[in-house]
């Protein structure tokens, strides 16, 4: 009996998230970096616009029954990339207006990729993981070939994870075999390196790491926590690896079925994932690379999850289904795990679940924005509001897409940009771009923000003595640069001596004009003479105005052509002062500003102009 392409759909997501004949839990979700940054995207449907929406993809074809998988997208600086199966091929596209900048063919037309598939990166490159097990890498520039992976038996259809020169991921059944649990499935190390660079289908071959007899590594993605990486399967085994020799360093098995992800919380070195019926597990990891205390509580007494959990100071943020249907409803948790004995402060319920790894916006000292989709029609951005004490939330709709780019599912996780600008792409096979509404306003109400302007002022201390005058009441200090006229400096008492500060880049004469005062206390000047002048040291000062939308902010300085060093750190904007002081006469200063903001857990540095 055939399916028409709704109930199709729902079959393979249903696959995807409820085991067959072993009860074991496959992953829908998608596990991206860290997702905690600073940035300010739209937080409701009042900002947010469509800024463009790119078809990178076809439907799923019902004659063949072929899905046309488009995989998950990867931002990096100014480019998205991602790969379609329906044209076989990677594209590199502009994130500002969604132009297809290049495009280029897979090794072999033929390749498909897994049902739900990641894209990596990493080195300069970019990988696609095929159904017939094989990795491709692209130069990031040119999207030439660079290099492919000998063939194995099983899938690629893990998360790429790049470090240190090297790229792991792990294997799973092929789509043609999709029903067949047989094992064993791997998980696997390769060097990133084009050795043979006249070779465009060169082949590279891979090194297994762990083997795992139970379960499958479907979706699933390695975590770095310094030279270690810990992966786990679907049958719930945690394998910790070190990277400098790819041997296991510590494996356990939780003893439920794990199809979700995992993440990292350095500050606690402590490691978070869902399994089993809704059970969030924290474990300890030792920095000899060892899974140590076992903490977990429950987040929802029916259903399960397979999204990745992320965790921000003190909490930790995961979604899950209340059922194993693919129709029921889900749920967002909010999870305190600052003690001994976690808790759940509250879960809000979704219409589905979402099967991403949220993305946390830090909005004050302890108040955060959670940004997610959800897995059900039309595939749009959602978002909760959490602070430091709440006890409930409100599902907030910051996007919900219409028409062509309207879907039934989305498993895309968010990604934001340096500029707060949102990236995703639900099952519509359209990649889409979020920012903020630009507001109407009337004439008279338009408030104009001003550009950042910098000024570099550099001065030299000069200490000026001068003879006494008998019987004067004060002096005028006159100064003259260069070839030019005498102009006042100031005027002091009856003291003999002053120190002033002049422009640097002239050479100067200074005098002075003793008074008196007259019996209507009126000033009568003597004859000027001169001043003898001691100079000092030079200070460099620049002063930038009018900034702001930074956490926090670095000015930096350099000699002549000598390297940009960080010489100022401040979280407070408006207007930015840097003195140099003791600087060098005839060294020429420049300086710059930058502005820091956390996006996808890394740190982003920009240049202010």
């Amino acid at each position: 009996m055939r399916h028409n392409k709704e109930e199709f759909m729902r079959t393979m997501k249903r696959v995807a998230a409820v085991a067959l004949s072993v009860v074991v839990l496959m992953t829908s979700g998608v596990s991206a970096k860290a997702a905690v940054t600073d940035v300010q995207p739209a937080k409701s449907s009042s900002e947010a616009v469509l800024k463009w929406a790119k078809k990178v993809g076809e439907p799923f074809d019902e004659k063949t029954y072929a899905n046309n998988t488009v995989s998950k997208i990867k931002l990096v600086g100014n480019y998205l990339y991602v790969a379609d199966d329906a044209k076989h091929r990677i594209m590199k596209i502009d994130k500002k207006d969604g132009t297809i900048l290049k495009e280029q063919k897979y090794c072999d037309e033929s390749y498909i990729q897994g049902y739900v598939s990641s894209i990596g990166y990493g080195d300069g490159k970019v990988y696609v993981g095929y159904d017939n097990g094989r990795v491709q890498a692209f130069d990031e520039n040119t999207l030439e070939s660079l290099w492919i992976t000998d063939e194995n038996k099983n899938a690629i259809n893990s998360d790429f994870v790049f470090t240190n020169g090297k790229l792991y991921f792990g294997t799973t059944a092929k789509t043609t075999d999709w029903y067949d649990n047989g094992a064993p499935f791997s998980y696997y190390v390769v060097t990133t390196s084009d050795d043979d660079k006249t070779k465009p289908d060169e082949e590279k071959t891979m090194k297994k790491v762990v083997e795992s007899k139970t379960g499958k590594f479907y979706l699933k993605k390695g975590v770095v926590l310094g030279k270690y990486i810990v992966i786990s399967d679907t049958a719930g085994t945690l394998t910790m690896i070190d990277t400098t020799n790819d041997k296991v360093t510590d494996t356990k098995d939780i003893g439920e079925a794990f199809s979700g992800n995992i993440t990292y919380d350095e500050m606690t070195g402590t490691i978070y994932f869902v399994a089993g019926t809704n059970d969030l597990y924290g474990i300890k990891v030792s920095a000899d690379g060892k899974l140590k205390d076992e903490k977990k509580v429950r987040l929802y007494e029916t259903g399960y999850s397979s999204t990745t959990p992320e965790v921000y100071n003190g909490k930790v943020y995961v979604s899950g289904s209340k059922g194993k249907a693919f129709q029921d409803k889900g749920y967002m948790a909010v999870a305190d795990v600052s003690s001994d004995k976690y808790k759940v402060n509250y879960t809000v319920e979704l219409s589905n679940y979402s099967q991403c790894e949220p993305t946390i916006v830090k909005t004050g000292e302890n108040s955060v924005r959670v940004y997610f989709t959800i897995n059900d029609e039309p595939g749009g951005i959602y978002a909760i509001e959490d602070s430091k004490d709440a006890t409930s939330a409100t599902l907030e709709t910051v996007y919900e897409p219409t028409g062509d780019i309207k879907n039934t599912g989305c498993m895309s996780d968010v990604v934001v940009d340096e500029d707060g600008t949102i990236y995703f792409a639900n099952d519509s096979k359209y990649i889409m771009s979020v920012g903020k509404k630009v507001e109407d306003t009337k004439k008279s109400d338009v408030i104009t923000v001003k550009p950042v302007t910098k000024t570099v002022k550099s001065t030299r201390s000069v200490k000026l003595t001068w003879k006494k005058k008998k019987s004067a009441k004060g002096y005028v200090i006159y100064a003259k640069a260069g070839k030019g006229k005498y102009k006042k400096v100031t005027t002091v008492g009856k003291k003999t001596s002053k120190t002033i500060k002049v422009n640097k880049d002239s050479s100067y004469k200074f005098k002075v004009k003793p008074y008196k005062l007259t019996k209507k206390n009126k000033k009568k000047y003597f004859k000027a003479y001169a001043a003898k002048a001691k100079f000092g040291s030079k200070t460099v000062k620049v002063t930038f105005k009018n900034v702001t939308g930074y956490a926090s902010y670095k000015v930096q300085m350099k000699a002549e052509k000598a390297a940009y060093k960080t010489v100022k750190t401040t979280t407070k904007g408006g207007t930015i002062t840097y003195t140099k002081k003791k600087a060098k006469v005839g060294t020429t200063y420049k300086f710059r500003l930058k502005g820091i903001n956390k996006v996808n857990g890394k740190t982003v540095s920009v240049t202010i102009k």
